[in-house]
């Protein structure tokens, strides 16, 4: 017969410290698991709450918008002139082309200053 599978006291003596050691290596590396499980659920958690926080705060921002351009007409009147173009009927419009601008070099006017 197997002696730690022995009913006797003498099995007993093999057979219980060997299964409280099984029980203490399984407690150990399932609740080492168990612990890294949780960070990562309280990482997860920080990062949801960042984002729901982030997403109130857009929520917030569109109400404000959606509010502003029901009551506010000039608000309205200057983001239909920026996003479509829309004038007055009365206006003119004056569009400056830039391109052609040129400016003097820095060493010319520098040199220039130096000689009178």
């Amino acid at each position: 017969m197997i002696p730690f599978l022995d009913r006797s006291k003498e099995g007993l003596r093999w057979f219980l410290p060997i299964l409280v050691g099984l029980g203490l290596i399984f407690l150990v590396f399932n609740g080492y698991h168990e612990f890294q499980k949780m960070q990562q659920l309280v990482q997860k958690r920080e990062t949801l709450i960042h984002t729901n926080q982030d997403l109130n705060w857009r929520n917030e921002e569109m109400y404000r918008e959606i509010s502003r351009l029901k009551q506010d007409p000039i608000y309205l009147e200057e983001i239909a002139r920026k996003e479509f173009g829309l004038v007055k009927p009365d206006e003119i419009i004056f569009f400056l082309d830039e391109s052609h601008k040129k400016e003097a070099p820095q060493n010319v006017i520098g040199t220039q200053l130096n000689q009178r």
